[in-house]
């Protein structure tokens, strides 16, 4: 009974490792990584920066939404793999979005957290 305890309590151990620390991506892993989540920032361009948005107030939010998860995601896989090429480039542009957002939004009395809390980001 001992053994069997030990063995799925050294299970979870390596699952919470996995959680808690970064995974390390390959230069290609990397870089299919950077183009899904250059292709979600694409994706909302059009409901969100273009001058006659006919999308409604949700829509909008949704692609906003979608918009700050791939950039907090880029940042993240980034900064955890600084090595790789382009990396540095792509968290610094990640965080400046970041920054301007959190800027943007605390001015109107918000905060990102608030503002796409509850949305469903796919």
């Amino acid at each position: 009974m001992l053994k069997k305890s030990s063995f799925i309590c050294a299970g979870l151990l390596l699952g919470l490792s996995s959680v808690v620390f970064a995974q390390r991506l390959s230069q290609s892993a990397y870089d299919q990584f950077i183009s899904a989540q250059t292709k979600i920032v694409n994706e909302t361009k059009y409901i969100l920066d273009e001058d006659d948005q006919k999308a409604d107030a949700q829509t909008q939010r949704q692609a906003f939404c979608k918009r700050l998860k791939a950039y907090q995601d880029i940042q993240k896989v980034s900064e955890e793999n600084s090595s790789l090429d382009m990396a540095p480039t792509m968290a610094m542009i990640a965080k400046n979005f970041l920054e301007r957002q959190d800027q943007s939004l605390t001015q109107s009395g918000m905060t990102t957290n608030v503002f796409c809390k509850n949305r469903d980001v796919e």
